[in-house]
């Protein structure tokens, strides 16, 4: 389970209303839930701000960097 799939669960919130509130698609927020996407650094922060901080930006830019920086090795 992501952090934004726990977030949206413990407050009760709809994804389609989370989706509204940080500008995507419900589709969007489910990928992003279910750990089947990651988002761009601008909705990253969206989400950041939507939740007041419970999921960090850095919790998907770090992971892309650190892939990022895989990549490079390889």
């Amino acid at each position: 389970m992501t952090k934004l799939s726990s977030y949206l669960k413990e407050k009760r919130i709809r994804q389609a209303d989370f989706a509204e509130q940080v500008g995507v698609s419900q589709g969007v927020i489910s990928r992003l839930a279910n750990g089947a996407s990651k988002p761009g650094l601008d909705l990253a922060v969206r989400i950041e701000r939507a939740t007041a901080g419970s999921v960090l930006a850095s919790t998907w830019v770090s992971h892309q960097e650190e892939t990022r920086s895989m990549e490079e090795v390889t």
